[in-house]
């Protein structure tokens, strides 16, 4: 995955191939790969996992929430990282929602 976000050892630039054996690795039923769930988490929330380039910020916080949660002897760094940048992400998006709902509830006449 890394590989194709960095277009290493030959291979050419594919977010869209990255992200889906990220999520291949991260979402794996026998043994979970705890980096990749970081991995995808980022290309989510920045819009790297789809073709149209849209950020899912609900998605980024499902596999950071799935990373923290997660057993991670073999990793034991990856969990801090998670922390922080699902608590960063999760800020500036209950944010976002708060002052939507405000925008919206402003542009409402009353009868």
């Amino acid at each position: 995955g890394l590989m194709l976000v960095h277009g290493r050892d030959g291979l050419s630039k594919d977010y869209l191939k990255a992200a889906e054996l990220f999520k291949r690795a991260a979402t794996d039923t026998y043994q979970p790969h705890v980096p990749s769930m970081r991995y995808l988490a980022i290309m989510l929330a920045n819009g790297y996992a789809n073709s149209q380039g849209i950020p899912d910020y609900a998605a980024a916080i499902y596999y950071y929430e799935m990373c923290i949660n997660a057993k991670l002897e073999h990793f034991p760094n990856v969990r801090d990282l998670c922390i922080n940048e699902h608590r960063s992400l999760s800020d500036a998006y209950n944010y976002a929602k708060e002052k939507n709902a405000q925008i919206r509830g402003k542009g409402r006449r009353k009868l």
